[in-house]
């Protein structure tokens, strides 16, 4: 029976040619590894090595506990041409670490509770809905004319954002006058942006949407968080706000915010530039870095009750840096480990899966 097919059928597959059954979590990631590996060697020749095979594998199964765990790792041995100890396999991850290190405290997912909990004017945040009822960034309850008043120009877009939503997903677009009571109850729960006009430095990548900067941060074990990653997140040329399943990821590669020669589009193609506008990244700086850094890790520090959280930032025009939206929950780093991993070496991570 084909690779493909035995994945798709929710098998594990091993090295040794072993198959039997799997369970939903693990096969979903095989499946979402297998698919990044055909990506990687159909659009860009990168192929998975028998003797890298067999390094990830024993990897997998010695240090991290399973076998269970070799399919990212494939991924990002393929990716680089060899295989590193310390690679943080994404279901290991969600599975292992994230539990640990986070508490099950995935407060972030409540977008109407976000300055409740950073206490920071670094949020495009308007208005919150609670219940269908609207509160101010101070949580006062107001009106929908109060909201009007404060937005100025009701024809304005505002972003409606739901609880427990992201990746791009549950994201609603309309002007302040659209707005109703009715709407509201509806909608339930959330957040109300204001639009956010980004600097011209990624203007020149891309328009209409605006381009995102994922932080990792991670509390060390001295206590003091630091930036572990950072990728730059680009729209494409027909989307309104950027979507994770329809994006170029580009690696962050130095401490000034300098950008990968590479970027990646989700089906693992690899891209030199920006495949609608043609933007080059190599010898590209991403303008304002090191504060959007200090932001996150001055925040993260600020509520010390999670191991690791991925930022999503803006650099605006005016040269601020936004908080569009944080995660506390699994935070995706498959692609941030693959690029410039491994990236949380020395935090004993990968002892956490073992019986003491």
């Amino acid at each position: 029976m084909k690779l493909r097919r035995l994945i798709a059928l929710g098998a594990r597959y091993l090295p040794n040619g072993v198959v039997y059954p799997a369970d939903r979590y693990d096969a979903q990631h095989a499946r979402l590894a297998y698919a990044a590996l055909r990506g990687l060697e159909r659009h860009n020749a990168q192929r998975l090595t028998g003797p890298h095979r067999k390094l990830a594998y024993e990897y997998a199964r010695e240090v991290l506990g399973s076998a269970d765990y070799a399919p990212w790792l494939y991924v990002y041995t393929a990716m680089n041409g060899s295989f590193r100890e310390g690679w943080m396999p994404d279901n290991y991850f969600g599975r292992v670490v994230v539990p640990r290190i986070n508490h099950g405290l995935n407060v972030s997912s409540f977008k109407n509770l976000t300055r409740t909990i950073l206490r920071s004017d670094a949020l495009p945040d308007i208005a919150y809905v609670v219940d269908g009822r609207l509160y101010d960034r101070e949580m006062a309850l107001i009106t929908l004319e109060d909201l009007r008043d404060e937005v100025g120009d009701t024809s304005r877009s505002l972003f409606l954002k739901a609880n427990s939503s992201g990746r791009g997903q549950g994201i609603r677009k309309l002007a302040a006058s659209q707005l109703s009571d009715d709407y509201l109850r509806a909608f339930g729960n959330g957040v109300i942006q204001r639009p956010i006009v980004q600097h011209p430095f990624f203007d020149a990548i891309v328009t209409g949407s605006v381009a995102t900067l994922r932080i990792t941060t991670v509390k060390e074990n001295d206590g003091l968080v630091r930036k572990r990653a950072a990728y730059l997140r680009l729209g494409r040329a027909d989307t309104e706000w950027v979507q994770s399943d329809n994006s170029v990821r580009v690696a962050v590669t130095s401490e000034h915010g300098d950008l990968d020669e590479s970027g990646y589009s989700q089906d693992w193609q690899r891209w030199s530039h920006h495949p609608d506008s043609g933007f080059v990244f190599a010898g590209q700086r991403i303008p304002r870095f090191a504060e959007a850094v200090a932001l996150c890790t001055a925040l993260h520090q600020r509520f010390p009750h999670l191991g690791i959280v991925g930022w999503d930032v803006a650099v605006t025009a005016s040269e601020g840096v936004d908080i569009i939206e944080w995660n506390g929950g699994h935070c995706g780093i498959k692609f941030s480990e693959a690029a410039t991993g491994p990236n949380f070496k020395g935090l004993g991570w990968e002892r956490l899966g073992r019986p003491d």
